[in-house]
């Protein structure tokens, strides 16, 4: 919900000062004024103390709407308690109040008042998929299915819970099911970019390379900054070995964020196979700075380093991806390149062997017998 237009304050005449907003009562409820403006109106009525009971209920939780537009989530939840305290049979409350704990990663605070809000009304659809969004991000996919069963049943023309119901079947590897449901929501939405990027993403898990990159097109059509669809097309792109266009959809997924670390991950990740060692450095390096406990980003890096033969800068991005998940076997597999490098291989073979321990992927544990056997080492 956006508030954009500011309240006119109305100038009597010349010289004296602007008289307070004529309906602070419209502007406080008015989903498309300023969330500034609505904060000020609704604190006003407030202040005034002539509004009572259910009304004030309504007050505190449009005040609270404006809070959250402005990313205060601290404010908008205690504007939520005291519209439920003085009204605690306000669906609508505890809905809103169910997506601010879902912000702060209280999960069963969030369904425990999406239940509230689904138990004082049951045809409140968006209160079930709200609730099945959750239970999605608890993991509990079937739930979170009939959940969104439910919502669409309610309302057989809500784009969001299909959407949502598409992307819990493409978790759950159902991808015919995931690209029925992304279908619905397009035809009840089709001016939404998110709806066509994870159709798009979806075909390109079923291998449909031609209809994603048509979906992922028609996405940032819709949206020409959607960072994501830039890097779900530069992935295929990739995969489709046009590595030209790849690193020009990574670059467009920077520029449109350029907070999004996977997407410097994908472009330094071509870099380096090109053998530009340095941007790919400096790709790796953007990672990290944004995402400190990035293990990908220090592994790559090293793997870079070592292709410039620093071999102690590639040692201490080694370390440290070891360091930040010690369960991985890719991990001690580059520790192990760097510790040949610098001609420790006793090191090396135990980095090997550990790696052997870790469950690794066929090809891994061929790479890590190979380099065993290199050294003359047993696994």
């Amino acid at each position: 919900m956006r508030r954009a237009a500011l309240a006119a304050v109305i100038c009597l005449t010349a010289g004296l000062a602007c008289a307070a907003p004529a309906d602070d009562w419209s502007v406080c409820k008015d989903e498309n004024a300023a969330a500034d403006a609505s904060i000020e109106a609704c604190t006003r009525i407030i202040k005034a103390g002539k509004t009572k009971g259910a009304d004030l209920a309504v007050t505190y939780y449009n005040r609270a709407i404006s809070y959250r537009q402005k990313d205060d989530s601290d404010s908008a939840l205690a504007d939520y308690n005291e519209s439920i305290r003085i009204n605690p049979k306000y669906p609508k409350a505890f809905n809103n109040r169910g997506n601010i704990w879902k912000d702060k990663g209280d999960l069963d605070r969030a369904i425990a008042d999406y239940n509230e809000a689904i138990k004082l009304d049951a045809k409140f659809a968006l209160a079930y998929a709200n609730r099945g969004d959750v239970w999605d991000d608890k993991g509990d996919h079937n739930r979170a299915v009939a959940d969104l069963d439910q919502a669409i049943r309610i309302d057989p023309k809500y784009a969001r819970a299909y959407n949502v119901r598409g992307v819990v079947w493409k978790k759950k590897g159902d991808l015919d099911r995931a690209i029925a449901d992304f279908t619905e929501a397009i035809r009840y939405d089709p001016k939404s970019a998110i709806m066509y990027a994870n159709r798009g993403d979806a075909w390109d898990d079923k291998g449909d390379q031609d209809r994603a990159i048509a979906d992922l097109t028609e996405a940032l059509r819709i949206n020409p900054n959607y960072a994501r669809a830039y890097n779900i097309r530069g992935v295929i792109n990739r995969n489709r070995n046009d590595t030209t266009l790849a690193l020009a959809d990574y670059t467009n997924a920077i520029r449109s964020d350029p907070q999004f670390a996977l997407a410097y991950l994908n472009r330094g990740n071509i870099y380096r196979d090109q053998g530009d060692q340095d941007r790919a450095i400096a790709d790796y390096s953007e990672v990290i700075r944004i995402n400190p406990k990035s293990e990908a980003a220090y592994l790559r890096r090293s793997e870079s380093w070592l292709k410039k033969n620093d071999r102690l800068a590639a040692l201490r991005d080694a370390d440290e991806a070891v360091n930040l998940n010690p369960n991985e076997a890719a991990n001690y597999a580059q520790r192990a390149a760097v510790m040949r490098a610098l001609s420790r291989n006793d090191d090396a073979i135990a980095d090997l062997r550990k790696g052997l321990t870790l469950t690794p992927t066929d090809a891994r544990r061929k790479q890590l017998e190979t380099a065993l056997q290199e050294l003359g080492a047993a696994p």
